[in-house]
């Protein structure tokens, strides 16, 4: 499976080539983890385990969705900047204490940015 996740990554990063501001994106629940998907293809994924839910939540978190139940999914529009935190999020390891503190930061941004630059960004 790990190649399979690999080839969903390469995808996703050239689908991330050309900024967009909108990409409708779908947050699943399936038999062994939690998939993001654009039109159908998977993104990224992470399993079930307990660094892959801690990831799908944060995940859910940037993205302004709940994860969703078992067999199911929620679908909603990201700007390639904010798919590209959520990438990165997929991939940290939360085996490591600091994943979480980097995490929040990803979390963070993401946030801001659907928010259209909030605080943070005014403050610099």
């Amino acid at each position: 499976m790990a190649t399979s996740r690999k080839k969903a990554l390469e995808y996703a990063y050239a689908l991330l080539e050309r900024p967009r501001a909108h990409l409708r994106v779908e947050l699943a629940q399936v038999s062994d983890g939690v998939v993001l998907r654009h039109q159908g293809r998977v993104l990224t994924r992470v399993y079930l385990n307990r660094s892959g839910m801690n990831a799908a939540a944060a995940m859910a978190e940037a993205l302004g969705v709940p994860i969703p139940p078992a067999g199911e999914s929620v679908s909603t529009l990201a700007s390639t900047g904010l798919l590209y935190r959520v990438l990165s999020i997929s991939q940290i390891d939360f085996r490591n204490e600091a994943a979480f503190e980097f995490a929040a930061s990803l979390v963070e941004e993401a946030i801001d940015m659907q928010r259209g630059g909030s605080a943070s960004n005014q403050a610099e």
